[in-house]
């Protein structure tokens, strides 16, 4: 293996976001907004910033730029133009990829923003959206909130909303597919399973991307902490260090492994397995 280049730090870096403004985000958007803006201000002014967002369509709010005032603009407007009530996350995914990040550049990175609920695409499965993440090789991070409130009035809505208190936490329920639909059985209970279900399914789905992606699957206890979130990503993103590599391998014939070892404790590897789909 030949090493052709090394990149440091401070090397030029594209960072894409791609956020999900579905309903399920209308009662935290000026928060996120605030914790958005603020993440785009840790970059130096040479890296092009880009901003995506989605419901039941695709919006360019922000094109590749450097221009950090068009940038916090396009933010500032986040969650306007509410196109639907569905979520083509991983039609929103694919199309992020191939129609923004491709061709990929040495240095490119998507942090993706989602409850990790798919609602609304059809011809793309969970599968598919991951492989293809992986064969692109663009470095991902996955930051998930999960508005339990919201979704606990879409699969329960009772006459007189429950107090947050009330609700399921998610995982929580103790209520199982041979329980659930038998005699005793009530439409909290439905609703609490079919929460659950929702839940641990996005979590997987989300963690599966944030492998392909070579990235990392930060989970949010409530949006209160996408704000620290942002500061991990943007902790990695100003250290990273980028090698350029020649394998002796014809392109197509076998795959091969890669061992990086460092003599610091503080240093981390992110790589991306093959054969990755564990999902739900």
């Amino acid at each position: 293996m030949k090493i052709k280049q090394i990149l440091q730090p401070d090397e030029p870096f594209d960072i894409g976001l791609v956020m999900d403004v579905s309903p399920s985000t209308e009662k935290e958007v000026d928060q996120i907004r605030r914790a958005t803006s603020d993440f785009i201000s840790y970059f130096p002014l040479q890296d092009r910033l880009l901003l995506l967002t989605f419901d039941s369509e695709v919006y360019v709010d922000c094109d590749w730029t450097t221009d950090r005032k068009e940038m916090d603009e396009a933010i500032w407007e986040y969650g306007l133009h509410k196109g639907g009530s569905k979520t083509i996350l991983r039609e929103a995914l694919v199309a992020a990829v191939e129609q923004k990040f491709m061709p990929r550049k040495p240095r490119t990175a998507m942090i993706l923003f989602s409850d990790g609920v798919d609602t609304g695409t059809k011809d793309i499965s969970k599968e598919d959206s991951v492989t293809y993440l992986q064969k692109s090789r663009v470095l991902t991070y996955c930051l998930q909130h999960f508005s339990m409130e919201y979704h606990w009035k879409v699969h329960h809505p009772a006459p007189e909303h429950p107090d947050i208190a009330t609700m399921p936490s998610p995982g929580g329920s103790k209520a199982g597919p041979i329980f659930i639909g038998g005699p005793g059985t009530t439409e909290r209970d439905m609703a609490e399973y079919k929460i659950n279900s929702i839940h641990g399914s996005a979590v997987a789905y989300l963690g599966n991307v944030s492998r392909a992606g070579g990235g990392r699957h930060i989970q949010l206890a409530s949006i209160n902490g996408l704000a620290k979130a942002y500061e991990r990503v943007a902790a990695d993103l100003l250290q990273v260090y980028t090698i350029i590599f020649e394998s002796p391998l014809k392109p197509g014939t076998q795959l091969h492994s890669l061992s990086v070892r460092t003599t610091r404790d503080d240093v981390i590897a992110h790589f991306r397995p093959q054969g990755l789909w564990l999902g739900r």
